[in-house]
């Protein structure tokens, strides 16, 4: 299993790409978790194939997570795409993405390459992989989700502050990527993780590895400079690739 940091950034960042990140497995199989509005040049950046992706995944739909589906589905449609697509999401929130979809297509009715969306369970199986999700705490409601492939556990927050649940899919995973706002700790039922939270929660589940994003733009020297104090902890970049197969994986990212 690989993870490439597409984005790291927070809704409103002027220097990184906003939050997502691709997985590919060992067969080459591909999931977007999030797509907001700078992930498609992220994606061109990279000269991904555009039939390379089989899966969206949106932890939920506000802007930063979901407003770059038309542009990217438009480019895949203009460059000839023809692989079917997969996208998970809660089903209170996939008007928003029908929209899209209809906005890449406009004033067409077909795309080039058929897509199902599916409404995102507490659990399920895909290709192999184990799905679990679960809700943070946030403005609007966003999953959390671990997914279990290759023999390795990925973990991904999501926006929003940690809860019990969110916890327990964290818990055991050999990379986890949670969300962190905040410099300053936030009141506790603030919509988005906190510097301080995330440290505690770091060293209570004993993680290999916890990866901060969704950072503002101004906490981001103050939160690389704490990290360098904690072993297990560290701040997304843009452009990062954790690769799992490798048998040091861990040794070099941190």
């Amino acid at each position: 299993m690989r993870i490439d940091v597409l984005g790291c950034g927070s809704a409103f960042s002027l220097h990184h790409t906003t939050s997502a990140i691709r997985i590919i497995d060992n067969q080459q199989a591909q999931w977007l978790i999030d797509c907001g509005p700078t992930v498609p040049r992220a994606l061109w950046n990279r000269k991904v194939d555009i039939n390379a992706i089989d899966v969206i995944f949106f932890t939920h739909i506000h802007p930063d997570h979901c407003a770059g589906l038309a542009v990217l589905l438009n480019h895949w449609k203009s460059f000839g795409r023809v692989k079917p697509l997969q996208i998970y999401c809660q089903s209170e929130q996939q008007t928003v993405l029908v929209n899209q979809i209809a906005l890449a297509n406009w004033p067409h009715t077909e795309l080039t390459f058929p897509i199902e969306i599916l409404d995102s369970q507490p659990e399920w199986k895909w290709c192999g992989w184990q799905i679990r999700t679960a809700f943070a705490q946030h403005e609007i409601p966003s999953q959390a989700i671990r997914i279990e492939a290759d023999n390795h556990v990925l973990f991904y927050s999501g926006d929003g502050r940690p809860t019990d649940a969110t916890q327990s899919l964290m818990a055991g995973s050999a990379l986890a990527f949670q969300e962190c706002a905040s410099w300053q700790p936030l009141t506790t039922d603030a919509s988005h993780g906190d510097y301080p939270a995330c440290l505690a929660l770091c060293e209570k589940l004993a993680l290999n590895l916890m990866v901060l994003y969704h950072t503002q733009d101004a906490d981001r020297t103050a939160i690389t400079r704490a990290c360098a104090l904690h072993p297990n902890l560290r701040l997304s970049n843009d452009g990062t690739l954790f690769d799992l197969e490798k048998p040091n994986w861990l040794q070099a990212a941190l």
